[in-house]
């Protein structure tokens, strides 16, 4: 691995880890804030788990592609950030857009998982519990998406530009 190499894949990790750290705190703390008063919530319901995380998955998604993406180009443009990294070709070019494609395919793997524990005959899940999985499913979002949005911004073609 060159320094170049090394100095761009400490970049990747350090945003990514923090799109991370902030999702771990920000995403448990609005349903703790929305949810505290509520007792356990239902899995299928109009306001249910499913939903929360689906909404979330989305969002989530887009917004930390968006940001993820603005960084990685201002960086670039300035010369601080270079490399010919191969990021994911399918994504768009567009943070928010790729973002959001991640998160319609995290927002499909919530419903799987959530009628595999309908299957298992959970129907209902408490705050707590809600809360640690809320965290730890953010967190890796988060994770993959700046991930994959800083990637795919590294591999963008010189002759498209900046969008």
């Amino acid at each position: 691995m060159t320094p170049v190499d090394a100095d761009v894949a400490g970049y990747v990790r350090a945003q990514a880890t923090i799109a991370s750290l902030v999702n771990v705190v920000v995403n448990p703390g609005i349903d703790w804030l929305s949810s505290r008063h509520e007792g356990p919530q239902t899995i299928w319901a109009a306001d249910g788990v499913v939903v929360n995380f689906a909404i979330t998955s989305l969002i989530l998604s887009s917004l930390v592609g968006a940001f993820a993406a603005y960084g990685a180009r201002r960086k670039i443009r300035l010369g601080q950030l270079a490399g010919a990294a191969a990021g994911p070709r399918r994504l768009p070019y567009r943070g928010w857009l790729a973002g959001l494609v991640l998160g319609a395919v995290a927002a499909a793997l919530v419903i799987v998982a959530c009628r595999l524990l309908d299957v298992a005959g959970v129907v209902t899940v408490s705050l707590m519990p809600l809360l640690a999985a809320k965290a730890v499913y953010s967190g890796v979002l988060g994770f993959v998406v700046a991930r994959s949005v800083i990637l795919r911004q590294l591999g963008r073609p010189a002759a498209r530009g900046a969008q």
